[in-house]
């Protein structure tokens, strides 16, 4: 097998095997919205009461409520410190939020508490039961998703072109010929013989050593040797 047919053959695995991992890992980020649950990622929940916020660096928390509140009857107050209560806009029935496609089973997603300071006490008031998730475990998953999405596309495409490069070592291996060696030799007796696919060739050339015509005559023999295996 000649080596331009390994190296094709060679190329076209690494890029066929690289493109499965891309394509198994971008599966598995694409997976991490399926397994967002609201219950396990809540910091707080209730209609009424004080919470803590602890995490400095978090300053928004998403507020789920159960799916059949309306979005026009819901509302939140957020009392203590600079915090305070954005809500999403609502469909035009007023039944559901604008975004409500993509929130999880059983849930709706209301709107954000924004303004929150680590150590600092809030108190929430709302006529209905509602569910505080901080943003940042929501953006994460986003992004895990949004990664693996873009992982798999780019998985896939590598291992097609893998596919198609494997392909066209497999033709090149059917298609070309193993070049034939060619080697010479002297023997014993100052002939030059070539040796071609493990074979002698015929009409060795003699270079005798002795006169100086025998050296002119062997070599314009052993030219015209060559001339003829060239054909």
């Amino acid at each position: 097998m000649q080596s331009a047919v390994k190296v094709t053959l060679g190329i076209g695995g690494v890029m066929l095997v690289i493109g499965i991992l891309l394509t198994v890992l971008g599966a598995r980020g694409i997976s991490s919205i399926e397994g967002f649950s609201v219950e396990d990622e809540t910091v707080w929940s209730g209609s009424s009461g004080v919470y803590v916020h602890q995490d400095s660096s978090e300053c928004c928390l998403l507020i789920f409520v159960s799916d059949d509140v309306r979005c026009d009857e819901f509302d939140l107050n957020v009392s203590g410190g600079g915090a305070w209560y954005e809500h999403d806009w609502c469909t035009e029935d007023g039944k559901l939020p604008s975004g409500h496609a993509d929130d999880p089973e059983g849930w709706l997603h209301m709107g954000y508490v924004r303004g929150l300071e680590g150590g600092v006490s809030y108190e929430f008031t709302s006529r209905d039961e509602i569910t505080a998730v901080p943003e940042s475990v929501v953006v994460e998953i986003i992004g895990d998703a949004i990664g693996g999405f873009l992982g798999a596309m780019g998985g896939g495409s590598c291992a097609c072109c893998g596919v198609f490069i494997l392909i066209l070592g497999l033709i090149m291996a059917l298609t070309m010929k193993d070049e034939t060696p060619t080697t010479y030799q002297v023997d014993a007796e100052g002939r030059v013989i070539q040796i071609q696919g493990g074979q002698v060739a015929p009409s060795p050339v003699s270079i005798a050593p002795g006169s100086e015509g025998s050296v002119d005559g062997s070599a314009a023999a052993t030219e015209e040797w060559y001339k003829q295996t060239e054909k």
